[in-house]
C-alpha cells in the first residue's frame, strides 16, 4: 500500500485528509514543516501533501529543503492549500507536481493523487 505524508498545522484539516485517504493509503500526519523534515530523515513516503501556510517554517521552505537532498527530491509533492494564483506558480517553480486549492472535493484529491502515480509509471 502506498504511503502518504500529510503536513498541515490545522488538526481538522489533517483529520479530514486522513479520513479521505486512509482506506486506500497508509497515512502519516505531521503538524509542522520541522516535524516533516525530521520524519523524512528516517522515512521516505511515496507522496507528500503539503500545506503552504505553516507556522515557523512554511511549505515553500520545506520544499527547498526537500529539493536540496537528492533522495528526497524524487518524492512527489502536492501542495494542498488555500492560496492565490502566484502561490500556484511559485509551487511549480519549486518542484511541486500538483497544486490543489482548499476547500477541495474528496474525489478530486483522490484522482489527482492517482494521476501523479500514473505519470511516474
Amino acid at each position: 500500500m502506498k504511503h502518504i505524508l500529510l503536513v498541515d498545522d490545522v488538526s481538522t484539516n489533517l483529520k479530514c485528509e486522513e479520513l479521505i485517504l486512509h482506506d486506500k493509503y497508509n497515512v502519516t500526519m505531521v503538524k509542522s514543516g520541522e516535524e516533516a523534515l525530521r520524519y523524512l530523515e528516517d522515512q521516505i513516503p511515496d507522496l507528500i501533501l503539503l500545506d503552504i501556510y505553516l507556522r515557523k517554517m512554511n511549505g515553500y521552505e520545506v520544499m527547498e529543503h526537500i529539493q536540496k537532498k537528492p533522495h528526497l527530491a524524487k518524492i512527489p509533492v502536492i501542495l494542498l492549500t488555500a492560496a492565490e494564483q502566484e502561490d500556484e506558480e511559485k509551487s511549480f517553480a519549486l518542484g511541486a507536481v500538483d497544486f490543489i486549492r482548499k476547500p477541495f472535493d474528496p474525489q478530486t484529491l483522490l484522482s489527482r493523487i492517482e494521476a501523479v502515480w500514473r505519470m511516474e509509471e
